[in-house]
């Protein structure tokens, strides 16, 4: 088969700890393509990898990103950082810069915003951008929205993947359109997609425009068949090792 999608071991893969050494060190053993993180800023100023927010004995305990970098860097593994805050973004980059880390190894997906793509051009040529869909979806739902209160605003720049949800995830069709020219305008490496998109016209239009697709977190065989046939760039998994036996075979 050719043009293989990458597989992205999630955090906390085969049953190992989230955000820990032993996740990183299975996605290494699987030979997997790249680990999944998540990085936030502890109250020292630290990036740290924690998918929730801690108090800062509890940050004290989680690995810091450079310890991260330092584990992969001379491994050929690449590393997506989920970014938790909008205020890590640059500091990673600058830490990945720092340690030497290639840009085409570095993957930065989560509150990685349409506006700051915007803002800087040069931020696609530091690293990889799978622009997750509700950081896009929230300007069209923001636009569209009749009856929209500040609370409601403040919720929906703060976590607008909350208030997608209330919506069951459901991408009206009149949004298609809208979201598609906003990737390409952005010239982002993927579009990065929950599973339940699969089979959505969203997909259908981000295929037909030449969008590169990332979808995560595909652990059922039968999802992952799915993006294979709707040949996605990447595939993010818990399961690895059945991920990559099904697209190796």
């Amino acid at each position: 088969m050719m043009n293989k999608p990458m597989i992205t071991a999630h955090s906390g893969c085969e049953g190992s700890p989230d955000d820990s050494m032993e996740s990183i060190d299975l996605a290494l053993q699987y030979k997997a393509d790249a680990i999944e993180i998540d990085v936030r800023t502890d109250p020292g100023g630290n990036l740290r990898i924690s998918h929730n927010q801690a108090s800062a004995e509890e940050f004290q305990q989680k690995l810091t990103l450079r310890e991260v970098f330092e584990k992969i860097l001379n491994t050929g593994l690449s590393v997506n950082c989920d970014i938790k805050e909008q205020s890590a973004l640059y500091p990673t980059l600058a830490e990945a810069e720092k340690i030497g880390l290639p840009p085409e190894r570095l993957i930065l997906s989560g509150c990685t915003s349409p506006e700051a793509l915007a803002r800087d051009a040069s931020l696609t040529q530091r690293g990889q951008f799978f622009l997750n869909i509700e950081e896009v979806l929230k300007y069209i739902y923001l636009r569209r929205e009749k009856d929209f209160d500040m609370a409601r605003f403040g919720l929906l720049m703060s976590d607008p993947w909350k208030i997608l949800k209330e919506n069951g995830l459901e991408i009206h069709d009149e949004w298609v359109e809208d979201t598609v020219q906003c990737y390409k305008m952005l010239h982002v490496s993927a579009a990065n997609l929950p599973k339940t998109l699969l089979n959505s016209n969203l997909v259908s239009a981000l295929k037909s425009a030449s969008v590169p697709l990332s979808v995560w977190t595909v652990n059922e065989p039968e999802l992952v068949e799915c993006c294979l046939e709707t040949k996605v760039v990447n595939i993010t998994t818990r399961k690895v090792r059945q991920a990559l036996s099904i697209v190796h075979r």
